[in-house]
């Protein structure tokens, strides 16, 4: 049968130094993205690899490029093909965009005509996902009160109860996760004997069905707090030490995935409240999530005052009281990306898990492909990988989930309520002006000596730095101590603009009352 199909074709622009952009193309499918086995962009000439292969949309059914970096502008050619076994004809459909830098996205809409092996109806049910679409999601499982009866009757699960592959609000007759990548190593040194880096992966269907329970769960909580680690940066391109992870190379120029654009969307629809995080690479913020709300318990590389602590080192006072907070009043936490081998941090999981035994919590959610010791204990238990996990959720919350990073203010200079010496102030406002060229110094209120940095060694709260550049692709400013370049986050600005914060993490040297 004969379809016509719209769909749009374009490109963001984010204005860089020097009369440059950083940019990115895509063909946005939506629904259409089902019949499409990959999308293949044709760049200039000029490029080094100037065909582009895509072979996954992301959540919202985008083809996207990687972001390249220039000041040219050109038409380059998408190439769409279909999928054999839905499309009969043609085989692939061929599309042009005219690379645009005038404002910070460029689209126009765009038709191709296909003939599909059967009705339009029965070719479009199935979603880009490869999972059945539901025309109407299904009702909230259980109520609160339900819910909490429930874990008060269950206790913690041991390994030969087939519930422990699926939380102890499951039930027992659920098919158990394929194992999709076998390995008799363990995940880290120090995990217990029986852990191996096994990976597994739950059906379609019982995914969707505990996607169905986590969006239940988030809509009930009081207080959802995310724990995360390296796990959820893989796909960004950072590695990660764990038995089975990528190789990763990027740091400072990581981009958000799934999973940290759809944590923002979840939090600002109130769904999200807290989260600690054991990573330091500043995606939470690069994707929207606010800063305040962020603890960065292992140091991050986008704060000068908070830099990543050795091992050997101290972690920050008033966050390690902030992390034992949260795992005291959380009423929901839900943990990816981490093994949960031991850190001190763990007791942001542990702690809710214990509290549901007495019907005080919602407990825990944990969602990996790999097991942990801590399995038994869980509410509900996802093996999955976060980004299809947060890709399903969005789609049963209806969240509007963004696909790029977001863009920050423009202005370098900002007045904030803080005193000269970057504290929180109800009388005072300065000027917070990291523009190029300002003298600036670390917070005296920082973890330098603590993160035992050999690095930082030698910058105090007396030293003076200079701000040196902005950069946009990696949302920061690039800030030089002594021949030391260090990098703080362009959403600081934003958070001190609020007053979100309690101290700034840089202070200018002569700092400008308002």
């Amino acid at each position: 049968m004969e379809m016509q199909l719209d769909m749009d074709v374009g490109n963001t622009a984010a204005e860089l130094e020097g009369q440059s952009w950083a940019w990115v193309v895509f063909l946005r499918a939506g629904q259409s993205a089902g019949l499409i086995d990959h999308v293949t962009f044709l760049l200039h000439e000029t490029f080094r690899n100037r065909v582009v292969v895509v072979e996954r949309p992301d959540e919202t059914g985008t083809f996207l490029s990687p972001q390249y970096s220039g000041w040219g502008v050109f038409k380059l050619g998408i190439d769409v093909h279909w999928k054999s076994d839905l499309v009969a004809s043609p085989t692939s459909t061929r599309l042009a965009h005219m690379l645009s830098f005038s404002r910070p996205e460029a689209t126009e809409t765009v038709s191709a005509s296909i003939v599909t092996r059967s009705s339009p109806d029965a070719v479009m049910i199935a979603d880009f996902d490869g999972l059945e679409k539901q025309a109407d999601p299904p009702q909230d499982l259980w109520s609160r009160p339900e819910v909490v009866q429930r874990l008060r009757s269950t206790p913690f699960l041991v390994r030969d109860d087939r519930r422990f592959f699926h939380g102890r609000l499951c039930g027992p007759d659920l098919p158990l996760p394929d194992a999709v990548w076998k390995s008799d190593r363990k995940p880290r040194e120090g995990s217990v004997d029986w852990l191996t880096a096994t990976e597994f992966a739950d059906s379609p269907q019982v995914l969707q069905m505990k996607v169905d329970i986590l969006a239940a769960l988030l809509k009930s909580s009081e207080k959802t707090v995310a724990y995360t680690g390296a796990g959820i940066s893989v796909p960004a391109g950072i590695g990660q030490a764990a038995v089975g992870s990528a190789a990763g190379k990027k740091t400072i120029d990581a981009q958000p995935t799934v999973t940290h654009h759809t944590m923002a969307a979840l939090n600002a629809r109130g769904w999200m409240h807290g989260w600690v995080q054991q990573n330091h690479d500043g995606l939470p913020q690069k994707a929207g999530y606010p800063q305040e709300s962020i603890n960065e318990i292992h140091g991050s590389w986008f704060d000068p005052s908070n830099p990543v602590v050795l091992y050997s080192g101290t972690l920050r006072s008033e966050l390690c009281e902030d992390m034992v907070d949260l795992a005291d009043t959380s009423d929901l936490t839900i943990v990816m990306g981490t093994s949960l081998t031991g850190l001190n941090a763990d007791q942001v999981a542990k702690k809710p898990a214990k509290r549901s035994l007495s019907g005080a919590s919602l407990g825990t959610v944990i969602i990996s492909p790999q097991q942990t010791d801590q399995d038994g204990k869980a509410t509900l238990r996802i093996f999955a990988q976060a980004d299809a996990v947060m890709a399903l959720l969005a789609k049963r919350l209806g969240l509007q989930v963004r696909s790029q990073p977001r863009a920050f203010t423009k202005s370098l200079k900002v007045a904030v309520p803080y005193d000269r010496h970057g504290v929180r102030s109800q009388t005072r406002r300065t000027y917070w002006n990291l523009e190029p060229g300002q003298k600036v110094r670390v917070n005296q209120h920082n973890n330098i000596e603590g993160a035992g940095q050999p690095s930082f060694k030698h910058i105090n709260a007396a030293t003076v730095g200079e701000v040196l550049r902005r950069d946009d692709y990696c949302s920061s400013l690039v800030i030089s101590f002594e021949g030391t370049s260090v990098r703080l986050g362009l959403w600081w600005l934003e958070a001190a603009q609020r007053g979100a914060i309690d101290r700034l993490p840089v202070v200018n040297d002569s700092p400008e009352f308002c």
